[in-house]
């Protein structure tokens, strides 16, 4: 599944593949501006977020002391009476369509976030592309869960014990697999009915992902 987002200076796209999820944004004339893979092992747990922009502090800097410019100027009458009324009217009505334009940039403008384990991929929230994005998060949470069942779920009676019930635990945090699945994994491993997923009392940490 491809997801494919366009602005006016670049263009972001979201690649799921074999083993990860590749995230790639190019300018309009085709130079890389970023590019890399995440693999699956590294993208659960996956959520959605929007965010609402917010002018960086140098602009809100800069455009309080134009409007305190403007504002001295529109008060002094030695500066009055030197302009004319066309360019006051100019000047005035771009100061207003100014304000509107960043009233309406911060007010309706919103960012979609994939989060996931291991990075933040922000894409534009438009309307239009607003169910494909959400279908493409649930899309990567299940393509992501039925890779980790695949690769990860199976156990073997026979092997060494921690380390599956370290990885059973891992994919019972993560909700690859349910609490009725781990605890029929930890009795096929064990030979024992237990409540939890612990061993010899301890804590289980998820098993290290090369």
């Amino acid at each position: 599944m491809v997801l494919e987002q366009r602005s006016l200076f670049s263009t972001t796209q979201l690649t799921l593949r074999a083993h990860g999820v590749h995230v790639s944004k190019r300018s309009v004339t085709g130079d890389v501006l970023l590019e890399f893979e995440m693999p699956y092992e590294e993208v659960l747990p996956v959520r959605v977020e929007k965010r609402r922009p917010t002018l960086p502090h140098r602009w809100r800097t800069w455009l309080f002391v134009l409007g305190w410019l403007v504002v001295n100027a529109l008060g002094s009458s030695y500066v009055r009476d030197r302009l004319s009324h066309n360019v006051w009217l100019a000047a005035t009505g771009g100061v207003l369509v100014l304000g509107l334009m960043l009233y309406g940039w911060n007010t309706w403008r919103r960012y979609f976030v994939l989060v996931t384990a291991r990075a933040h991929v922000v894409l534009s929230d438009r309307w239009r592309q607003r169910r494909e994005l959400h279908r493409f998060a649930d899309k990567l949470e299940q393509t992501t869960k039925a890779y980790f069942r695949h690769h990860y779920a199976d156990i073997n009676p026979l092997g060494l014990i921690e380390p599956q019930l370290r990885r059973l635990h891992w994919l019972r945090e993560l909700e690859v697999i349910t609490e009725a699945e781990a605890r029929i994994g930890t009795v096929r491993l064990t030979g024992r009915h237990s409540d939890t997923i612990q061993s010899m009392g301890q804590e289980l940490e998820a098993p290290y992902v090369n």
